[in-house]
């Protein structure tokens, strides 16, 4: 009876960890896409369909290719984490000015971090914000547009520089925002 009950006792607990973890995986995602920085990312998609995960559209940002001149110190390793300073340019476009391993503090309002993994031995980024899903049917579409340049992403970015993608912009427009839930 005991041992039954230290059993049913341990599952439970192990049931609210989990729980736990889950609630707090969807408490940080909505906290970031509420609160965090709004940047406006010009895109180009490449790959527009997964079997199993459904349509979606690879998005590819000039951003993810940074003159290695930008790194603080040597080469950076594949996977390795990576903090790249954006400054905001005339026009409102964005481009990488310094890449650190470290994450840089700078209180200049036309700059934002943004916290990313090395790409293989070369200068390529990545930031966690390169797929989005769309409804069956929108990927070539979504393509075309980002061939023509009307296609947009609007990304949400927190202090320490995580970045999830809030919508899809058309001409300008919000057209896709990503809901809190």
């Amino acid at each position: 009876m005991i041992a039954t009950l230290k059993i049913l006792l341990s599952l439970a607990v192990v049931a609210l960890a989990q729980t736990a973890v889950l609630a707090y995986m969807v408490i940080d995602r909505v906290q970031l896409l509420k609160t965090g920085r709004e940047i406006t990312l010009p895109i180009i998609p490449v790959d527009p369909r997964d079997l199993f995960r459904g349509e979606y559209v690879r998005l590819g940002y000039d951003i993810s290719r940074i003159p290695m001149t930008l790194l603080d110190g040597p080469l950076a390793k594949p996977h390795e984490t990576l903090y790249v300073v954006l400054e905001k340019k005339d026009g409102g476009a964005w481009q990488p000015v310094r890449a650190t391993r470290a994450l840089p503090s700078d209180g200049n309002p036309d700059r934002i971090v943004l916290k990313g993994r090395a790409v293989g031995s070369g200068s390529g980024v990545r930031y966690g914000i390169e797929s989005y899903f769309v409804p069956q049917g929108l990927g070539p579409k979504l393509e075309a547009m980002a061939r023509d340049r009307k296609l947009a992403a609007l990304v949400a970015v927190d202090k320490g520089g995580k970045a999830a993608i809030k919508g899809l912009i058309i001409d300008g427009q919000l057209q896709y925002e990503e809901p809190l839930f």
